[in-house]
């Protein structure tokens, strides 16, 4: 898996980094992305609309039924209108260009679920990526901290520390 890791952006007044892991869900919790075709469409969708906006889409996985973002350098719009954005391109150009792939598992104008799960993020690496995308299928609220995580996978002894 490629590494990402964004370093201090600096703008025209301020120097920062801005990172969020977002995770949108389908309909009726619907298990559309086990197509791939829905997959590589939805994918090439969000990619068009954040190089539109100017922010860097640092990963993107999908479940079969949810899909997660990961987005650095949106300095310029609040998570909110981040995911107002994305939700709205990729459900419009979907239901416009594509019905026929889902319409058996989605009906009326709906692509998506009306909400969605953010967790602002630092630095993205395929590591931390993986670790988000792994803890963020249990339940949300429950909060997992990365840097814990490291220190004690760090800190794990392997089978051949212990042989004379």
């Amino acid at each position: 898996m490629k590494e990402f890791n964004i370093e201090l952006v600096k703008y025209a007044h301020t120097v920062g980094e801005s990172g969020v892991h977002l995770q949108f869900t389908p309909a009726y919790r619907r298990g559309i992305f086990e197509n791939p075709k829905v997959r590589n469409l939805v994918k090439l969708y969000i990619e068009t609309k954040t190089k539109q906006m100017g922010v860097v889409l640092a990963g993107i996985g999908f479940a079969p039924d949810h899909l997660h973002l990961f987005i650095c350098g949106f300095k310029n719009y609040s998570i909110t209108e981040l995911t107002r954005h994305l939700k709205g391109f990729t459900s419009r150009m979907m239901r416009k260009n594509h019905w026929n792939l889902f319409k058996d598992q989605l009906w009326g104008k709906k692509f998506w679920s009306s909400g969605y799960f953010h967790r602002t993020v630092g630095a993205v690496t395929s590591e931390t990526m993986e670790f988000y995308v792994k803890h963020s299928q249990d339940k949300h609220w429950k909060k997992v901290d990365y840097d814990i995580y490291k220190y004690q996978k760090e800190k794990q002894g392997n089978l051949l520390d212990y042989v004379n």
